[in-house]
This record gives structure tokens, sequence and C-alpha cells, in this order.
């Protein structure tokens, strides 16, 4: 039985100290004081006959110690990471250095029912700004220019009447430059002018006399084609409502006024063909330098104000800007309609006549103070028809009387006749015209002026125009016999 039992105790410090080999130092030693207990237990059980067998239990014991520790010195090596689901066949193989772990991701709170996830904001990028330009020094402004010119050609000639039948050709020719500053727009246009005109000839042996009735729109006669500033001239803007043109040379009332004539007054350029179709004559009593102002009432009413002298830079004596001839303009324009307008005009004005009508209307001498009011409209019927005119009275106070002067017109004009851009136009009218005197200068004939043109858009930059003028009285005289102007005018922008 005591054999036995030793042999049970052997066998059992076998198989711990196999397990104290897989799991480690601390297993083993622990294994090892629970055997040595055990063996003692049994130890003090056994009789005295029995010594020789504790002697070589002790002796086995002791070895096995010694090859436990020895076995647990070798495997102390083996990194105490976390343990491996599989055992080492080798327990005496060096593991290669493990990766630290991953810390867990922390858990995403609970998103609560009926309430959307936060969206991700994204962290603000700063904008990359382009590198900033030196600034200019204080002395410096930018200028910015723009080049425009207009180059007129044109054939004219009397064709039946007292006036000459010589067919003449000559040009207008502008150039104009655009320059902003301060936020406004400074015009200086240079102009050449090479044409007469044909009711300024009259044919030796009849009572024709040179009229202004007749004029073509773009030349004044002169044929001396020499180059001049013909306007110089700053427009700015005051308030987004409020227009200023300051001119200096050569300005006009169509700078800061709605001529209300859209068709025909194309400056000479375009529209009617004579002076008297391009704007109604009480537009031309408003020349010279001066200021004026365009100021929008509301969204369809609109007031024009201006002053210009006729020789403002002259200051000798009856001239300057306000001792010579003069006129003050004041105009209230109404809009009735996507492209209709009304418009009623006042003008005060000194030694300063219309350029178109009668000599009498027109006194070489200065024709003194007058008052001029005017009633112009246009009216856009269809996008193919419109229909306009005006009536215009002075009431003149000139050097021995008064006069009474009234022009009228009635106009129609069909856009894009023909073609994209085209033009045909139709003006009946009287050119001003002393009504009654208290002088004796009262026109005895009522004269009408008839024209018609057809404006062809050849492209953006070429249009050709045939036009006819027939007055049927010219100079407002009973014995002059009607004249037939033929006219033929090119146009070239650029």
């Amino acid at each position: 039985m005591k054999k036995q039992l030793n042999w049970l105790t052997i066998t059992a410090s076998g198989l711990f100290a196999t397990l104290l080999l897989i799991s480690g130092t601390q297993a083993a030693e622990s294994f090892v004081n629970t055997s040595t207990d055990v063996s003692s237990e049994l130890l003090a059980n056994q009789t005295p006959h029995d010594s020789s067998n504790q002697l070589l239990a002790a002796r086995k014991k002791k070895r096995l110690k010694q090859k436990i520790r020895s076995k647990a010195k070798t495997t102390a090596t083996v990194p105490t990471t976390a343990p491996s689901t599989e055992l080492p066949t080798d327990l005496t193989q060096t593991n290669p250095t493990p990766v630290p772990p991953t810390p867990p991701t922390p858990p995403t709170p609970p998103v609560p029912t009926g309430i959307a996830p936060p969206s991700p904001v994204e962290a603000p990028t700063a904008p990359i700004e382009p590198p900033k330009a030196a600034a200019p020094a204080p002395n410096q402004f930018s200028l910015n220019t723009k080049l425009q010119g207009q180059v007129i050609f044109g054939v004219t000639g009397t064709v039946a009447g007292d006036y000459s039948r010589n067919s003449a050709f000559g040009h207008r020719t502008r150039l104009e430059l655009k320059t902003d500053i301060n936020g406004g727009t400074l015009t200086t246009r240079l102009q050449a002018v090479g044409l007469g005109l044909s009711n300024q000839s009259p044919k030796v042996g009849t009572t024709a006399v040179s009229t202004p009735e007749g004029s073509l729109s773009w030349t004044d006669g002169t044929t001396t084609n020499s180059i001049g500033v013909d306007a110089l001239k700053y427009e700015f803007a005051l308030s987004p409502q409020t227009q200023v043109v300051v001119a200096a040379n050569a300005g006009a009332s169509d700078d800061f006024t709605d001529t209300i004539n859209p068709y025909f007054d194309g400056d000479g350029a375009s529209g009617s063909i004579s002076a008297f179709g391009n704007r109604p004559s009480i537009y031309y009593t408003v020349q010279g330098a001066g200021v004026g102002i365009r100021h929008k009432l509301s969204e369809n009413t609109e007031l024009s104000v201006g002053y210009l002298a006729r020789s403002g830079s002259n200051p000798t004596a009856g001239n300057g800007l306000f001792g010579g001839g003069y006129g003050a303009l004041a105009q209230l324009t109404f809009k009735t309609g996507a492209n209709s307008k009304v418009g009623v005009t006042y003008t005060r004005t000194l030694n300063s006549d219309t350029g178109t009508g009668s000599i009498n209307a027109n006194p070489a001498t200065g024709s003194g103070n007058s008052n001029n009011f005017g009633l112009q409209s246009s009216f856009q019927l269809s996008p193919e028809f419109a229909l306009g005119g005006w009536a215009g009275y002075t009431q003149n106070q000139a050097t021995g009387g008064d006069r009474q002067i009234w022009n009228w017109a009635v106009t129609a004009a069909a856009p894009d006749f023909g073609g994209k851009g085209n033009l045909a136009g139709l003006l009946v009218g009287q050119e001003p015209r002393v009504a009654s005197s208290d002088n004796g200068t009262t026109d005895p004939k009522s004269g009408l002026h008839i024209e018609g043109f057809y404006q062809m858009k050849v492209n953006d930059s070429l249009s050709i125009t045939p036009g006819i003028i027939y007055l049927t009285a010219p100079n407002q005289a009973t014995n002059s016999n009607g004249a037939v102007i033929g006219v033929l005018r090119t146009t070239f922008s650029f």
C-alpha cells in the first residue's frame, strides 16, 4: 500500500510538472509547494521501516525541482503578452516582438429618435488671396480711354426748283475719345466737315434765295474740311437718379434731354436726312457751353433742365457765359408706354435761333428774346410701326415788334422694314414760319416739308440711306418754285 502511494505521488508530480512547463513559472512554483505539502503529509503517515523509500522520494523531488527551475529560466524569455490561442510546439523558441494593440474606437452615442444626426462640420478654409498690387503713388490715377469714329459720305443735289442742279459729294468725319475719370466720362470730339447745301446756291435769273429750309442733318454747309474740337464735355452721375453734363464747347440740348423722336434723331448719322426732321426745332435754340441736368422724378416721369451760352468762351462785350446769346431749357417727359413718350418743353433764349425754317424766322441781325414752347410725342403702335410728331410756338420780342412763329410735323417710322436693322421713314410738316408780326416780316405763304428715306443696314458698321426732300414753297415765299433735293448717305462707324 505504501509503495502504491509513493508511485501515485511520483506520477502526480510528473503530471503537475508538465502543466507548469505550459502555464509558466508561477504555476510551477505553486505546484511544487502543493506537491511538497502532499508529500510531507504522506511521509508523516509512513512507518519507520519505510525510511529508504522516503530518502528515494526526497531525492526524486529535489531533482524534479531543479529540472522545473531550469525550465522556468529557459521559458522566462518568452514575453508576457496576450496568450495565443495555439500552443507553441517548442517552448524554448523566442517569439517575434508583438505589435502594440490598437486602442478600441469609442462607441458612438445613440441618436434620439426623430432627431437628425448632426452634419459633419468642416473647418473653415481661409481663401487664398492673390498678391496685392503695389498702391499707386498719390499723384497717379488710372485712365481708360476708348476711341470711336464715324465717317459720313454724302452725295446731294437739287433735281427741281430754282436752285443749282449740280451734284456735290462730301463728308463729315468724327473721332471721339471717351475717357473714364472718377466714375464720369470725358468726351473729346474732333470733327471735319466738307459738304455744301444745294439750297444755298440759287440759280441765276430766279428769285430764289439761300434758306435754312431743307438743310441736311450732318452738315451746316461748311466746305473747308478743317479739323477742330467740335465737342468737349464731361458727364457724371450725381446720384442714381441724377445725371449731370458739363459742356465746354459745342454742347447741345440732346446731351441732357430726350428729344422724343427716336427713329428720326440720329444726329445726322442715321434716321432723318434733314435737320428739320432730325429733331423738333425747339431743341436747336439751346446750344453752346454750359451745364445740363437730367433727373428721374419717378419710374415714368423725368425732368431736364439746362443752360448753354452760344459764345460762352468769348469774353468780349456782347458775348461770354451770360453777356451774349444763350438758351435755357426745362422739360418734363412722361413715359406713356413701353416705347411711347410725351414731352412738354420750354426754352427762354436770347439771340438764339432754330437754324431751320425761313429767313424771317432766323434773322441774321439777332432775334432778341424769345419764349419757345414745344409739345412732342412718339407712340409705338406695334413693333413694326410708330407714329410721332410735334408742334412748336415761339413768341419773339424782336427789334421793331413782336413775332409769332409756328412749326409742326407728323412722322411715321417702320423699323425692320424689308430686313433686320432697316428703317423706312416719312415726315410731313412745316418748318418754322413767321405767321404774324408787328414789323412786316410775316412769311406770305405756308409751305410744306415732305421727306422720305429708307435706311439699309449692311452690317453693324455700315449703312446706306437714300432719301428725298420736297419743299413746296422754299423760304415760305409766294413766288418760289418747289424744290426737290436728292440725297445718298453712307455711314461708316467704328
